[in-house]
């Protein structure tokens, strides 16, 4: 017996050997690359950030409303773009999370978070394929190990503001793209991701006509694609758009919701923020405009922004000095048209998509976030850069990407470091849930959060799940002294929850949740405390 477990471990242990010795160098740096990738995506994935966002608990709380109860929080029956605060809220991460919450039976932290923290995995080998179509093995290589080490593109694969999920939607489409040179039937599920993208982030209202507008008359002069996989694609790309052009219209013209069935085209209660932020909305938008082309210069040449949650001090979205590179890329891509013919369908591709993103800028003031879908193109700017430098200088390439790799290293020590670690107790407002959930268990009477926290009534949502049928007719809203110039509403009440600590400062038996350094208001009561990250809840102690 013990000779034949010898002989079949031998075996195996022989065929490991072979598997492994036919893997040769590309596939095993994809390895190398894919699994730095996945490591610094899903390492203490569950606390770093910690808390939650409150944009991530609303897109949470719009997935589960819609999959248990058929309407989002605002009693809306499958909208294809939520109310949320009053503003709008892009829908199609709450649809993502839907089959993810019915399989788990909940909703958590870590499950909101899943679709974009595999999302960020799944980028690395698209990038490596859409790399190899548009430069060969070896830059595909290089743009795959520089996405996997991109502090933004880490960052932003670890919490879920739904916006986030644009720039991995559009890249499905336009690795799609780039297979249907060979293949036209690709153009079809290309032109379905596009589509998908107007429902991700408003900023694709901008970047997808204009990315249609340079790409598909060359693909039609160039007759890359069949006329009936081209005609099927933009048929199928104007169905699926319809619903969000309506939904641009009605609320550009003010005009009454539409009901299809169980799906809603919804009237916003107040301006929506492509609107808002349109330059084109304003009294002088070439103006604005001008102001909007120096706020995106900016915030590309010093790579941040005044939102932590975005980026970690001094790494920026792509190590603070690599602006340089991304300008000479940039130049060597244009001038790659006039000195080869080789790959010029795809290099046109690729620069109609950083033309488009560069157009989201024009038209808002960016952020980190609202510029998100030119990071992915600027990583093969420096590719370009990087490769055509080595022409003329040897070990380019290698000299820079040791320098990043340091640079990757020391990005990681910083982000699961102390300082973040308090930045992001902040901002994700560590320790509310549950502060929440300890203070609903031992309420006897009302609890009321500290207005510190925007949004409060979220996380009250997120722990509760209410039945929106049950409150949504019933809300009293708090509405702020500057509306509707800022129409983000806050409920005075939810269930036994307030959100004005006055309102509760008479009552003798009431819990507050505060933030640290806050006081309940009536200082003659005794009360007992327990701390959570950045909150504190007090219990009034009982009278003997």
């Amino acid at each position: 017996m013990p000779l034949k477990e010898n002989s079949a471990l031998t075996f195996y242990t022989k065929k490991a050997i072979n598997v492994f010795a036919q893997i040769n160098k590309t596939q095993w740096l994809f390895i190398i690359i894919l699994a730095i990738g996945i490591f610094s995506r899903t390492w203490d994935f569950r606390n770093t950030p910690p808390g939650l966002n409150s944009d991530e608990a609303s897109i949470g709380i719009e997935a589960y409303d819609l999959y248990k109860f058929g309407m989002d929080r605002n009693g809306i029956s499958y909208p294809v773009h939520l109310i949320s605060w009053g503003t709008g809220q892009n829908v199609l991460y709450a649809y993502m999370l839907i089959p993810l919450i019915a399989l788990k039976g909940q909703l958590t932290p870590v499950i909101i978070r899943l679709p974009i923290m595999l999302a960020g995995i799944f980028s690395l080998p698209l990038m490596y394929y859409v790399g190899k179509k548009l430069f060969g093995t070896k830059s595909a290589l290089i743009a795959m190990f520089l996405m996997a080490i991109s502090p933004y593109h880490i960052v932003n694969s670890r919490w879920a503001v739904e916006s986030n999920i644009l720039p991995f939607v559009f890249l499905v489409g336009f690795a799609f793209l780039l297979a249907s040179k060979k293949n036209g039937v690709w153009f079809i599920p290309a032109f379905v991701c596009f589509a998908l993208s107007l429902y991700a982030y408003g900023t694709a209202y901008v970047a997808i006509p204009v990315f249609m507008a340079l790409c598909i008359p060359v693909i039609i002069y160039l007759r890359k694609v069949e006329t009936k996989y081209l005609i099927a694609g933009l048929l199928l790309f104007g169905l699926l758009a319809l619903p969000i052009f309506l939904f641009v219209m009605i609320n550009s013209f003010k005009l009454d919701t539409i009901h299809i069935g169980n799906v809603t085209i919804p009237r916003l209660p107040a301006e929506p923020r492509y609107e808002s932020l349109a330059a084109v909305s304003g009294k002088a938008p070439l103006i604005a405009m001008a102001d909007n082309i120096g706020i995106m210069a900016d915030l590309l040449w010093k790579q941040e922004d005044a939102f932590s949650w975005n980026f970690v001090e001094p790494f920026g979205y792509f190590y603070t000095y690599t602006f340089p590179l991304i300008a000479i890329g940039f130049y060597f891509l244009l001038t790659l048209f006039k000195t080869t013919r080789e790959n010029t369908f795809e290099r046109w591709l690729l620069l109609s998509w950083i033309i488009s993103s560069l157009c989201i800028g024009i038209i808002h003031p960016v952020n980190l976030t609202r510029l998100n879908l030119i990071f992915t193109p600027l990583l093969f700017c420096i590719v370009i850069c990087l490769d055509e430098l080595s022409k003329h200088i040897k070990y380019t390439s290698e000299i820079a990407l040791v320098a990043l790799s340091i640079g990757f290293i020391f990005f990681t020590l910083a982000y699961h470091g102390i300082t973040y670690e308090k930045q992001a107790d902040e901002v994700f407002n560590a320790g509310i849930i549950p502060a929440i959930e300890f203070a609903d268990q031992n309420s006897k009477s009302v609890v009321c959060i500290t207005e510190q926290t925007s949004f409060a009534y979220i996380y009250v949502l997120f722990v509760k799940k209410y039945d929106p049928a049950e409150y949504v007719d019933r809300i009293e809203w708090l509405l702020p002294s500057d509306y509707p110039l800022n129409p983000a509403r806050t409920p005075r009440a939810l269930g036994q929850f307030r959100f004005r600590t006055s309102d509760c400062a008479q009552d003798p038996s009431a819990i507050f949740i505060l933030k640290l350094k806050e006081t309940p208001p009536n200082q003659q009561i005794t009360y007992k405390t327990k701390r959570f990250t950045k909150y504190e809840v007090y219990l009034p102690k009982v009278t003997p």
